[in-house]
């Protein structure tokens, strides 16, 4: 009984560091910065990834999401350009 309690305390552990430094480095550093995206958006990439994709999803659909967004803006960026250049 005692090793099982150690093995879980362990992987628990495991886990939260796994977690701990995905959510404050890797995530930043693959998609957060570069289109400075919202948490809510990358946790429906993340839940629409898996659900679409399977495990590779976990990492194709915050990536989508990332792309879709970046080309949202640089679309509205554009319209405003010309909106403004045709004022």
């Amino acid at each position: 009984m005692q090793s099982r309690v150690t093995a879980a305390v362990v992987l628990f552990l495991f886990a939260s560091a796994l977690v701990f430094v995905a959510d404050h480095f890797v995530r930043p550093a693959l998609i957060g910065r570069s289109t400075r995206l919202p948490f809510l958006f990358i946790l429906l990439g993340i839940f629409g990834g898996l659900e679409t994709f399977g495990l590779l999803g976990l990492f194709l659909g915050p990536t989508l999401m990332a792309v879709m967004v970046a080309i949202w803006r640089e679309g509205a960026h554009q319209e405003a350009q010309i909106s403004t250049a045709a004022a």
